[in-house]
């Protein structure tokens, strides 16, 4: 075997070498770019909706924690109150008590009917299409444009039946919490719901209610959720498309409370 074909062949086997090594670079490599795509299609979407769940539960906290805070100025006598929270993924917003917005009649026998507009905190999310509410002294959830929604914390409304009383004496009470500012807000981030007591009024009627009624616009976006608390076991109220009733009662007692947001 002469010298030229020996070189030759060594030459051979070393390209092969080369070429097998880079094969398996570019396979490795190609493995690697399809792990990172498959992460990226299916993964990426599960952990932003992880996410937006996260910040919803959260602000559902928040919102109940600021519920909580309200009823400590109307019914604790506290004159003021802060609540310190982390609005993520979404926007809070305070919307002042406007003849624009949903609002509730009550009325009964020689009284009203009552108009109240009371304004809301609200809650919308940036990565999905919750949005939580706190109306009247109840937070509900929903879906943005859809028809359906929730109650996670109810209002401070009873109907009561006093059987020490012969005959026994019922008595209907509603609290109606009316949010004012001085200004539309909006706020995303760590931030901080400045809020005191301006006014309480309480509204009776000059004799017996006899039948108590309650109006709320059928078409609200939480008009569901009204409709299923006013209708559910603690007022057990009839519905005829917006309108409930309760026809049993004796007295009936209306607090109003204004709550001014100064600032969030």
């Amino acid at each position: 075997m002469t010298l030229r074909v020996l070189r030759r062949r060594i030459s051979v086997k070393i390209n092969e070498k080369a070429v097998s090594e880079a094969i398996g670079f570019i396979l490795i490599l190609g493995i690697v770019i399809s792990g990172i795509g498959l992460v990226t299609l299916y993964g990426y979407p599960v952990l932003v909706k992880e996410q937006s769940n996260t910040d919803v539960k959260n602000m559902e906290r928040a919102m109940i924690v600021i519920q909580n805070d309200m009823k400590s100025l109307c019914f604790k006598n506290v004159p003021y109150k802060e609540t310190s929270l982390q609005v993520s993924g979404g926007t809070l917003a305070v919307i002042g008590a406007d003849p624009s917005t949903p609002g509730f009649s009550i009325s009964a026998k020689d009284f009203g009917p009552i108009e109240f507009h009371p304004g809301a905190l609200v809650y919308r999310s940036d990565r999905g299409t919750e949005v939580i509410t706190l109306e009247n002294g109840a937070v509900m959830t929903r879906q943005e444009d859809a028809r359906g929604s929730a109650m996670l914390a109810e209002p401070r409304w009873f109907y009561d039946v006093d059987t020490t009383t012969t005959p026994p004496t019922t008595t209907f009470v509603v609290y109606i919490m009316n949010i004012s500012t001085d200004e539309p807000m909006a706020k995303s981030g760590m931030t901080t719901v400045r809020m005191s007591l301006e006014n309480m009024t309480i509204h009776k009627p000059p004799g017996d209610a006899e039948s108590v009624i309650v109006e709320y616009p059928d078409d609200a976006d939480n008009s569901v959720a009204w409709k299923n608390y006013l209708t559910g076991s603690s007022l057990k109220m009839d519905d005829s498309g917006g309108t409930y009733t309760r026809s049993d009662v004796m007295k009936l007692v209306v607090k109003e409370y204004e709550i001014k947001i100064h600032g969030i």
